[in-house]
Parts: structure tokens; sequence; C-alpha cells
């Protein structure tokens, strides 16, 4: 099994038509991996993100899209496969803020973040 995480370029070239066991993760949703290529199957991959040609078949992969967060993935953000979010992304589940009586005491509330599934 290969580990082609964030990359599109130099992807294993497939056997008699066959991408298996390898794992593509992608860090932004719909990112597309074999373009131009047709009549591919995919088995036993992680497919976190990516998007296939049209007319490939997928067999027993790991497929879905997710937004990932870089309050919560720093290290995919420092090196460039993820974008940074604002505070208040869309990401951001809970924020927390000690107030006593109405007053609030902790001026630097506490943030609760969560990836998110993306269509």
């Amino acid at each position: 099994m290969g580990n082609y995480s964030f990359k599109t370029a130099g992807l294993p070239e497939p056997v008699n038509g066959i991408v298996e066991g390898h794992n593509f993760t992608q860090g932004v949703p719909h990112t597309t991996i074999y373009e131009g290529q047709t009549g591919l199957t995919f088995r036993n991959c992680n497919l976190l993100n990516c998007d296939v040609p049209a007319d490939s078949i997928i067999d027993s992969c790991l497929r879905s899209q997710v937004s990932f967060c870089s309050h919560l993935h720093e290290p995919w953000l420092t090196v460039g496969y993820i974008s940074a979010c604002i505070t208040s992304c869309s990401h951001l589940t809970v924020t927390d803020m000690v107030t006593i009586d109405g007053v609030a005491i902790d001026t630097n509330p506490n943030y609760t973040y969560e990836d998110t599934g993306v269509a």
C-alpha cells in the first residue's frame, strides 16, 4: 500500500486499469486525481476528498468529502495542505466563555471545532 496523500501528480500507474490499496487522502474536498484517464478501477483505496474519473469503478474504498479545520490540523496548515480558518469559521461548534451575573470573567473564550462533511 502506497501513501500518496496530498499529491495529485506522481501517482502510481494503474496495473491493467486497476489501482489497488493506496491512500490518496487530500486536504481539500473534491480534489481531482487521475485527471484525463478512463476505464480505471479503484480497489481497497482511501479516496478521502478525491474525485476520480467519472467512469471509474469503486470497489471497497473509503470515499467521503470532508472540510478540514486548520485549528484541528495545524501541521497540515503549516505545510500548505489546507487553508487557514478564521476564529469563527464554519467548523466552530461551541464557544465557552465564563460569565458571572452576566459579566464576562474570562475574556479569552474557549472554542471547540469539528471537521465537517460536505456534499
